[in-house]
């Protein structure tokens, strides 16, 4: 695992689409996979320092209530780790395809 000190960000990317289908994952399988990819985070940091995390979802073109989805998906986790790691409020959905749009011209900066 190559988590170094005490200055370094991290950004969870979640999918919001699931298959070659492409069909929308559920609330439930979202937070799971959040809490999962988290709790791995801190457990690696082995308590040295509180981490610095941000949430995207890929896939928002896919998902009209995507927004929603991942602002209660943050809400959770920023509730569920509240003094274990730092989940920043802002959270982006992107179209990954769209490398120029403003979503991902914010979160490049």
């Amino acid at each position: 695992v190559f988590f170094s000190g005490s200055n370094s960000f991290f950004i969870l990317l979640m999918s919001l689409v699931t298959g070659e289908e492409g069909q929308q994952r559920t609330l439930k399988d979202l937070m799971d996979e959040a809490q999962y990819y988290l709790s791995f985070l801190r457990a690696s940091l082995d308590g040295k320092f509180i981490p610095t995390v941000m949430m995207a979802a890929s896939h928002g073109e896919s998902c009209p209530n995507g927004q929603r989805l991942l602002q209660r998906v943050v809400g959770h986790m920023r509730d569920l780790f509240c003094e274990m790691i730092n989940i920043t409020e802002e959270s982006f959905l992107l179209d990954c395809r769209k490398s120029r749009s403003p979503e991902m011209k914010q979160l490049k900066r």
